[in-house]
């Protein structure tokens, strides 16, 4: 009896999500290359847009929840936005345990500078490589899985 081999005929649900993780690595090696630029990670301009897609002051942890990462990971990544002036914390004045996180007028203008390279990137790596109807396909079948 052959002894079966996992790596040799991997299940099709293994591959596809091996498939899934080594395009998303490919992609966020893309957008780093481009954000880097810009002293962005990924980590804090997903931050950057969360705040501006939101249109209001945030709490640390409604970040943390949206963004689906730490309570530590969220401190550094503000940290780090806050010391590069994209950001301001503030005491809650009805609430001094509560901070909350804004924009600051040179974390809107980084978003506006920003914006059109990662658009152009996504598009050079995602865009160009599918058209409309795929595009519309792909987006459907990924929402299905969360």
């Amino acid at each position: 009896m052959e002894k079966w081999d996992p790596f040799e005929q991997p299940d099709l649900t293994v591959d596809v999500f091996l498939t899934l993780y080594k395009t998303n690595h490919h992609l966020v090696v893309q957008l780093e290359e481009q954000l880097g630029k810009f002293d962005l990670t990924l980590g804090r301009w997903c931050l950057l847009v969360a705040l501006r897609l939101s249109g209001r002051a945030m709490l640390p942890s409604e970040l943390s929840d949206d963004l689906a990462v730490t309570r530590a990971n969220i401190s550094n990544l503000l940290s780090a936005l806050e010391q590069a002036g994209r950001i301001k914390r503030e005491m809650d004045t009805t609430n001094r345990r509560r901070i909350f996180v804004r924009l600051t007028p040179d974390g809107h203008d980084v978003i506006s500078k920003v914006w059109p390279v990662y658009e152009q990137t996504i598009t050079q790596n995602v865009g160009s490589k599918l058209n409309l109807q795929e595009l519309e396909q792909l987006k459907g079948l990924l929402k299905k899985l969360f």
